[in-house]
């Protein structure tokens, strides 16, 4: 194994909301949504003979106002793909949006190993209150998108030692 990889698969993690509001955790309704509409567009495919996979996120831990999700892709955990991270970015920013505050409510939004149980990042410190945010996530992603470039990459969000994407 060379230095620079990393065995354990990434998950998705989000985080979205006030706690102790009703906003709170409000990702969760368009992640299942999301999945429906993967699970009806996997039938459709099937139907006409074609190919598809189906994906489905499913929910592995759920603290404060994050949830830790894993990707399956026909019924397989799998680390999460950069082009399912995005498009799933694109999925909530297109249902999502609010125009009166021009975004979503969406403050974390990233891939990386599981953080284990309570969700406690490595970007969390006392700085932050142990809760990092990003600046505006979703929002990010899709200019990336609009801007035509398809794909969001590693960058310097993170230390050295962790690996993921995040935009």
């Amino acid at each position: 194994m060379k230095k620079t990889e990393n065995l354990s698969p990434q998950v998705l993690i989000i985080g979205s909301g006030t706690m102790c509001e009703d906003d709170c955790r409000i990702h969760e309704k368009w992640v299942t949504r999301y999945n429906i509409f993967n699970k009806v567009r996997f039938d459709s495919a099937i139907k006409k003979g074609q190919k598809c996979d189906l994906i489905v996120f499913k929910a592995v831990d759920h603290s404060g106002t994050r949830t830790v999700y894993e990707c399956h892709i026909n019924n397989k955990f799998v680390s999460m793909p950069l082009n399912i991270f995005n498009d799933l970015g694109i999925y909530i920013w297109n249902n999502y949006f609010r125009p009166e505050t021009q975004d979503t409510l969406i403050h974390l939004f990233l891939s990386q190993t599981d953080p284990g149980l309570g969700i406690i990042l490595p970007q969390d410190n006392i700085d932050n209150g142990m809760s990092y945010r990003q600046v505006n996530p979703i929002r990010r992603i899709y200019s990336i998108r609009c801007n035509s470039i398809h794909s969001v990459n590693n960058n310097d969000l993170f230390g050295t030692d962790i690996l993921g994407y995040s935009i």
